[in-house]
């Protein structure tokens, strides 16, 4: 799984905050404990002693030194520290450095790789960075209602809406546990408020969750960054984020203010993210048809190898209120 670098950089700032403040909290425990028990001291010393004790001995400097005698007295030392401890009514860890992880103290590297905590930091960073990540909560797959769909049958569907939406949610969840780089990518359109959005971000949240990383943005906003950088005034990357990615959720095309710019930076970013095979779920309001009256052929000739869901009934969010 990849993550751009401007997360790999956040990531690495928020351990090494982490250490700093787990590290100074031990130092604040350590110098209140010691300023009511200055005994720790002496039992401390005990412990660095025997520590310098095997040293010297492993380096073969021609000391002779008892292990055995060592580590008993190690131990003694370490079980006086801990009697203290009890004894002055704290708790048994209270003078452990209190790292968030304990695998890795914090430092994100375990056994050469990337530890479970800062993997974890890493998604939680990637989410959010997603301009949707207020929604994110509200827009699983269990609260997908389809009952707020008719059951009445519509004659040009030859189904009802909600039989046809109970396919389409069927559909993506199955897509979302089944996801790898080289699923298929779909186009989502259809009227306001159908629940386009939500099954794009139900199957983002899924997808995070399995540990793959998501590239979400409505296109108004894309162009607004696009045009930041084409002027040097933004310092991420949406080339970076989307190769980063592995699956890109491009919401509200066309809904976007047009302009030449836009219409020609959203045509670009689309087909290459589709020619760097990319796996692309792609949301508009408009048709294939009104899609290509405003962006050209070449855009919409890239959505032919698309699986289409043209979301139909009446708008839910009227509906729920």
């Amino acid at each position: 799984m990849k993550f751009s670098e401007i997360i790999y950089q956040k990531a690495e700032q928020a351990l090494k905050q982490r250490r700093a403040q787990a590290e100074n909290l031990y130092d604040m425990r350590r110098k209140e404990f010691i300023a009511k028990n200055p005994q720790l001291v002496d039992i401390e010393n005990e412990m660095k002693n025997a520590a310098l004790q095997v040293i010297k001995s492993v380096g073969g400097n021609g000391e002779k030194v008892n292990v055995a005698d060592i580590a008993r007295h190690n131990l003694e030392a370490q079980a006086a520290k801990k009697a203290l401890i009890a004894a002055s009514g704290y708790p048994e860890d209270y003078l452990d450095i209190p790292y968030t992880c304990k695998k890795c103290k914090d430092s994100g590297i375990l056994n050469g790789k990337l530890c479970d905590c800062h993997l974890q930091l890493l998604q939680q960073l990637s989410v959010s960075e997603l301009s949707c990540s207020p929604l994110l909560a509200k827009s699983t797959f269990d609260t997908f209602d389809v009952n707020l769909y008719s059951d009445i049958k519509d004659r040009a569907l030859g189904y009802s809406p909600r039989e046809y939406m109970r396919g389409c949610y069927e559909m993506l969840k199955a897509y979302a546990e089944n996801f790898t780089p080289h699923s298929n990518s779909f186009f989502f359109c259809g009227g306001t408020g159908l629940g386009k959005t939500h099954l794009a971000l139900a199957v983002l949240n899924k997808l995070i969750s399995n540990g793959f990383n998501v590239y979400y943005n409505t296109v108004s906003k894309i162009v607004k960054q696009m045009k930041n950088e084409s002027f040097g005034r933004s310092d991420t990357s949406i080339e970076e984020d989307i190769n980063a990615a592995d699956l890109v959720i491009i919401d509200d095309l066309g809904a976007e203010f047009e302009s030449d710019f836009g219409n020609a930076s959203i045509n670009e970013l689309v087909c290459d993210a589709i020619l760097n095979g990319k796996a692309l779920i792609i949301i508009s309001n408009l048709s294939v048809t009104e899609l290509e009256n405003r962006y050209g052929q070449r855009l919409t000739s890239r959505l032919n190898g698309f699986e289409v869901l043209e979301f139909v009934g009446e708008d839910i969010r009227q509906i729920r209120k």
